[in-house]
């Protein structure tokens, strides 16, 4: 018989318990919050740190993958919602799926019970498509992804152009976002290619409809050029690393702008 997801986590990394921390995605200049992407940790109950899921997610079976998940939406909206009634925040909230999960039949009445037990709007909230397995060509993935852009949910594709045919998945999938790695957003003056393909993936996108935000962004500079280069969402270390809930409900009902920005 198949383990629970947390059974199997505490098997590769040892007891202990799951939580969230979340990450600022800011518009630049200005330092504004518009969102928070809600990133899974293990803490071991024999180690200080957090395990980063890349420690054991791919040990995880499918049905496994869908349980994190589902711990994950009901947790981080939950959360959200509580951060809300404390700041006034108006921002959205990120959650990571693995393409393997999107056929799902569970995915679509998961989400829609995890909105309504919150009260947290639909269109606050992005399931950010993960590309480290192939997203299934089946036609149940078609009808969540409609199921879900029909409620509100805002569809974006994590790590684009990292991941498996990701010109495909845009097409297949019609996102409203795409997130750029972080392998092609700093660095400009080491690698001047990196320069030209945020600027072909913004007009791209400007086409289609489609907004862009930046990852992994450390360096005033490179968020400098990234917005030079037509992009206002950016998320980084430069405006800051994940924290817990409580730290940027503290931080939002001071100001809420962050310096880095």
């Amino acid at each position: 018989m198949e383990r629970d997801v947390f059974s199997e986590i505490a098997v590769h990394t040892g007891s202990g318990s799951p939580s969230l921390v979340y990450q600022p995605q800011v518009r630049y200049p200005g330092g504004e919050v518009v969102g928070l992407e809600a990133l899974f940790r293990w803490r071991a109950d024999s180690a200080p740190r957090r395990h980063s899921p890349l420690a054991f997610l791919p040990r995880l079976s499918v049905s496994q993958t869908s349980q994190l998940f589902f711990w994950v939406i009901d947790t981080a909206v939950a959360e959200a919602r509580v951060l809300s009634n404390w700041t006034g925040w108006q921002g959205l909230v990120g959650v990571n799926v693995e393409a393997d999960q999107l056929g799902d039949p569970e995915l679509v009445p998961h989400v829609q019970r995890a909105l309504h037990d919150s009260r947290w709007p639909a269109q606050r909230l992005s399931l950010e498509v993960t590309e480290r397995r192939p997203i299934p060509v089946f036609p149940s993935v078609v009808r969540n992804i409609q199921a879900l852009q029909q409620a509100g949910v805002q569809i974006a594709m994590d790590d684009f152009g990292e991941g498996y045919a990701s010109f495909e998945y845009l097409k297949r999938l019609s996102p409203s976002q795409i997130k750029l790695p972080a392998g092609f957003t700093g660095g400009f003056e080491r690698d001047p290619r990196n320069r030209e393909i945020v600027r072909s993936l913004v007009a791209l996108g400007q086409r289609l409809g489609v907004q862009l935000s930046a990852e992994g962004v450390e360096r005033p500079e490179d968020a400098q050029a990234l917005r030079e280069l037509g992009v206002q969402v950016m998320q980084g270390y430069l405006f800051g690393e994940p924290r817990q809930l409580e730290d940027w409900a503290e931080f939002l009902n001071h100001g809420g702008r962050l310096r880095g920005a």
